[in-house]
This record gives C-alpha cells, sequence and structure tokens, in this order.
C-alpha cells in the first residue's frame, strides 16, 4: 500500500515538476502576445496565393508560440478579418507545435533532438496537408452565425476582457492579468493530466501496456484517444509521453504529442462553440487520420 502510493507521488511530482517552467513560460509569451501584438500584423504577412499562404501560416508558430488552448479564439478573429480560412486553420495546427519553446521542451522531455525533429515535421505534415485539404472542401464560411460580428469570449485560458486596452500602463496590467489567469487556469490541466497519466501507469497492468504500446497499429491509436482525453498543453504533452518510453512505440508517442495540441477536449469545446459542428467533425477526422499516417511517415524517415 505505501510501496503504492510513493510510486505514485514520484511519477506524479517527476511529470508535474519537469512540465511546470515550461508552462510558465508558455503563458507569458502568449499573454504577451495577446496584449502586445495584433492579429492584423499576421493577416499582412500572409501572401496572396494558396500554397505559400499555408506554408508561412504554419511558420508563423516560430514568431507567435502560442499556447493551444488560445489559438481558437485567435483562428476566430483571423477569419474575420479577412484571412482564408484555410490558412488560419493551418495556424492554429501548426503553431502550438512549432515554435521554439516547444522543440526545446521536448527535447528535454526525451533528451533527444530527433525526437523534437520528428514531432515537429509531424505537425508541419499535419497541418500543411489539412489546411489544403480544407481549401478544397469549404468555400463558404464556417463560422457561426453569432460570430458575424467580433467579440472575444472568455474561452481563452481566462482573457475574460472584450477588448485590448490602449494605454501602456493599461496593456501591462492586462498582461500580468491574464498571464495569472491562464497559468492557473492551465495548470489544472496539468494536474489532472498528470494524474490521469499517472493513474494509467499504475493501475494497467504492465503486460497490457506492452501488448498495446508495441502493437503497431493499435498504439497509435490508443494514444491518440489517450491525447485526446488528457493532453495539457503543448509544452506538457511532450513530458506525459515520456513517462510511457518504456512501454509504448516512437510513433505513438509522437502521435500524442501531435494530435493532443491540435484536437483535445478542451479544443473541441472551443471549436464547437466557434465553428459549424459538420466542420469541426471533418476537421477532427482529417487530422485524426494525418496524424496517424505523418507519425509513422515521419518515425521512419528520420
Amino acid at each position: 500500500m505505501w510501496q503504492s502510493l510513493l510510486n505514485f507521488k514520484m511519477i506524479f511530482l517527476s511529470i508535474l515538476i519537469d512540465a511546470l517552467p515550461f508552462i510558465l513560460i508558455s503563458v507569458i509569451v502568449s499573454s504577451f502576445l495577446h496584449n502586445f501584438i495584433s492579429e492584423k500584423l499576421i493577416q499582412k504577412v500572409l501572401p496572396k496565393n494558396k500554397i505559400y499562404s499555408i506554408l508561412l501560416a504554419c511558420f508563423l508558430g516560430v514568431i507567435f508560440p502560442i499556447c493551444d488552448c488560445g489559438t481558437v479564439p485567435i483562428v476566430k478573429k483571423l477569419i474575420q478579418k479577412g484571412v482564408p480560412t484555410y490558412s488560419a486553420i493551418a495556424f492554429m495546427l501548426a503553431a502550438p507545435i512549432m515554435n521554439p519553446l516547444v522543440i526545446f521542451s521536448t527535447f528535454y522531455a526525451f533528451n533527444s533532438w530527433e525526437i523534437a525533429l520528428v514531432r515537429v515535421t509531424t505537425a508541419f505534415f499535419v497541418a500543411y496537408i489539412a489546411a489544403w485539404i480544407i481549401s478544397k472542401s469549404f468555400k463558404k464560411t464556417v463560422l457561426k452565425n453569432e460570430f458575424i460580428t467580433s467579440e472575444h469570449d472568455s474561452l481563452c485560458c481566462g482573457h475574460t476582457h472584450s477588448t485590448l486596452p490602449t494605454t501602456f500602463i493599461g496593456k501591462w496590467l492586462a498582461f500580468f492579468y491574464d498571464a495569472s489567469n491562464e497559468f492557473f487556469e492551465m495548470g489544472r490541466f496539468l494536474v489532472f493530466g498528470s494524474f490521469l497519466s499517472t493513474i494509467a501507469q499504475l493501475c494497467i497492468p504492465h503486460a497490457t501496456l506492452l501488448n498495446i504500446g508495441h502493437n503497431p497499429f493499435f498504439s497509435v491509436i490508443a494514444m491518440i484517444l489517450f491525447a485526446f482525453l488528457i493532453s495539457v498543453c503543448s509544452s506538457a504533452d511532450a513530458f506525459i509521453a515520456a513517462s510511457f518510453i518504456s512501454s509504448f512505440s516512437t510513433e505513438s508517442l509522437i502521435a500524442f504529442t501531435v494530435f493532443g495540441p491540435m484536437i483535445d477536449i478542451k479544443n473541441t469545446l472551443m471549436l464547437l462553440h466557434t465553428f459549424r459542428t459538420n466542420f469541426v467533425l471533418f476537421l477532427i477526422t482529417i487530422v485524426f487520420l494525418l496524424t496517424f499516417l505523418g507519425s509513422y511517415i515521419m518515425t521512419n524517415l528520420f
């Protein structure tokens, strides 16, 4: 009994302590961008050519390293300001993973630049192909009717004010307010995700984990579903995935770290609140299929 509690504490705290610094940095960067960088800047730099527009949108995460839980409201604004839906979706899918902070956190969690590179390339593959498919499949607006006029609701990690302050002091006050709110909001998901990860490792028989984890087909599906349920954020997901490194295949761990920041319970609720249901279901389906395919392709390439 005591040994089980000790094992739980060690696994739980190791995941939590490793991930907390990256959560803190992530919310600081996200809050700074929210209060000091206008989405209009993103719209201005996007080229008119569809291929180049999607390509650049995928790499904007390098410049704008935002938290995945804050992407949906930003994407809504971008579409309302005239950014093509496919470019906005490419940005939403790629930005939480293709940024320096997440790349470094992935390396730190796995102690491997190779896995960090595979995660980034898989994310690019999924985001680009998904955006291209959307550009061919949806020609009309995908936003719900109530979002014809611009608004900023409270779904984005504690960003509750409707308009950004215009004064210098006001912006900094909003920056600290948003950063603190987002940290505690994300902290709850981090604790819950770490708890579920620890429970899974301790309660699921090791033989069962090995059977699922080393199955080339079911291991990837299992980790994608697991990511949907317990994904915390793009920075912390690497630490949760790394805790399964001895039980699951590399492909399945890559799938976990790619699918979770793109589509999870939090994002799905926000997507359904913002976009039409048929579009959300279509998006989830293609991201699932592309993540499954991309994790195998990129892992074997590297």
